[in-house]
């Protein structure tokens, strides 16, 4: 890890709840703002395939379509949340990003019923200061944040082959996708379905990632990090009257020495620390509990229908994958 790029990432979401307080637009923020700085300035390679336009332009569209679809589509959430994760799955696929945690940039606006257009105007800020920063932070990285993951795949490897696997991969992640959030809003436990929880599901379902071998790890880091973010929002800013950016600096921090101390930079995790500071103050309590629920139901998810590996028939190196893990 970039360890000289630690505070300038706390810097960034710190000015951000500031903005946030200051003008009374809690809409302006992005949880999931700090897992893509993890990604973009502190580990040493990217978990995400991408190009710096890649990384500005995908989260910005996500979050124009999750505030379309919350402002004309205004249906069940269920429907909400498959068709934002249907959408932002082809825009990935027509851009060709890598950029996972747009999907979470779709489908927040949903949870939160934000249809506000502060929203994507400050993904769109954030993302490009991010993108802008890692060429100042990380002058000799190459054009490209992440290089492609050597992935072998046995027997037919014409285009074709590869893209009806790659399509049966996303159909899978989708069905699993869609049966969590049935329960969630079936049992009104709509934080199982928190949009890094998404996120974290599809990385640990990715062809060639170590995270599923980790699978313990990750979920405890998940869980810390809902409580630790209700820990720190509940104290500093409800019982010192703080301000939220302190709290945010304190859950940021925290998730950071709890990667240090698991050896596993898991970005979804620091965006659910940061998640109950735009809840409303009588959800915070369960959030956490919700977390684990959701966590332990997309893990298992991940486990039966992928098992070891992401597409059938692939091999793949051990390389620091979406997750943000690299083995030991």
């Amino acid at each position: 890890m970039r360890f000289k790029s630690v505070f300038p990432a706390i810097f960034l979401v710190a000015a951000m709840f500031a903005v946030a307080e200051h003008t009374g637009q809690k809409e302006i923020i992005f949880p999931e703002i700090a897992a893509l700085a993890l990604g973009a300035w502190i580990m040493e390679k990217s978990p995400w395939e991408s190009t710096p336009l890649h990384f500005w332009i995908s989260p910005t569209l996500a979050a124009l379509t999750g505030v379309l679809i919350v402002r004309f589509f205004a249906y069940a959430p269920f429907f909400m949340i498959t068709a934002a994760f249907c959408l932002v799955a082809l825009q990935l696929k027509w851009a060709r990003s890598g950029v996972l945690p747009s999907l979470s940039a779709a489908i927040l606006p949903i949870i939160t019923h934000s249809d506000s257009w502060h929203y994507p105007l400050s993904v769109c800020v954030l993302t490009g200061t991010l993108a802008i920063g890692n060429r100042a932070l990380n002058p000799n990285d190459s054009g490209k944040m992440s290089a492609p993951a050597n992935i072998t795949v046995s027997g037919d490897t014409t285009p074709s082959t590869l893209d009806r696997r790659e399509s049966v991969h996303w159909i899978k992640l989708l069905a699993g996708v869609s049966l969590v959030t049935a329960g969630a809003v079936g049992f009104d436990l709509l934080f199982m379905v928190a949009p890094p929880l998404i996120v974290a599901f599809v990385e640990a379902s990715k062809p060639g990632g170590t995270v599923r071998k980790k699978a313990g790890r990750a979920l405890l880091l998940l869980v810390l990090a809902a409580f630790s973010g209700v820990f720190w929002f509940h104290l500093i800013h409800y019982s010192l009257h703080l301000p939220i950016w302190v709290s945010a600096c304190m859950s940021t921090a925290t998730v950071f020495l709890l990667y240090h101390a698991l050896r596993m930079p898991f970005p979804p995790a620091v965006a659910i620390a940061l998640l109950p500071t735009i809840l409303p103050e009588h959800d915070i309590r369960a959030y956490p509990w919700q977390v684990l629920a959701g966590s332990a139901a997309f893990f298992t998810l991940s486990r039966a229908c992928f098992g070891n590996s992401g597409f059938p028939s692939a091999r793949t190196k051990e390389t620091p994958v979406a997750g943000g893990v690299s083995a030991d």
